[in-house]
């Protein structure tokens, strides 16, 4: 006796699918399985699918030619784009000259700069601005010391000189000064 493995396997799932369908609640979770993986495969094909149709729409939306009408429906100039237009948007508005205030020129002044110079200029002079504040506050700093350091030479020669006794303080300092060997 010859075993059919095709023959059996049909046997067991026509048996499986015969029990499924005559019990109501496993069909029912079956269904409702089976349901939820389609609907799930379907968003997640369809989602990809129309992600892809709005960019190829979008960047060809960019390039597709069209042409200026007037407010009575006739053509004006030459054919366009978006892309086309944008740059020369950005170009114009990087390129308008603009007074020292960055404001836009209503007249023509030697001291007009286009905006990318006015701006690389705000943005230097903010630097350096910063940077000589700091120099300035070190070099304060220095000079304070200094004078300080100076001030207290000073004062201490100038008292030194007019009283010849080598006080307590003069000789934890014991500086080496004395005017007159003698008074110690």
């Amino acid at each position: 006796m010859e075993l059919d493995k095709k023959r059996i396997e049909d046997a067991i799932i026509a048996e499986v699918a015969d029990k499924i369908i005559g019990e109501d609640e496993l069909y029912s979770r079956v269904k409702t399985a089976v349901e939820q993986r389609i609907d799930r495969l379907f968003k997640d094909k369809a989602d990809a699918q129309i992600a892809a149709a709005i960019d190829d729409a979008i960047r060809n939306g960019f390039d597709r030619e069209y042409c200026r009408i007037s407010s009575w429906g006739e053509r004006q100039g030459e054919p366009t784009t978006i892309r086309k237009e944008l740059e020369r948007l950005i170009s114009g508005y990087w390129n308008e000259k603009v007074d020292r205030q960055g404001n836009p020129s209503t007249y023509s002044s030697s001291h007009d700069v286009t905006r990318a110079e006015w701006l690389m200029m705000q943005f230097v002079a903010d630097d350096f601005k910063g940077n000589m504040k700091q120099h300035v506050v070190n070099v304060t700093a220095h000079l304070k010391d200094g004078l300080r350091k100076e001030l207290h030479k000073t004062v201490n020669q100038l008292l030194s000189g007019t009283f010849h006794v080598k006080s307590l303080d003069d000789q934890k300092l014991d500086n080496g000064y004395s005017p007159h060997p003698e008074a110690n």
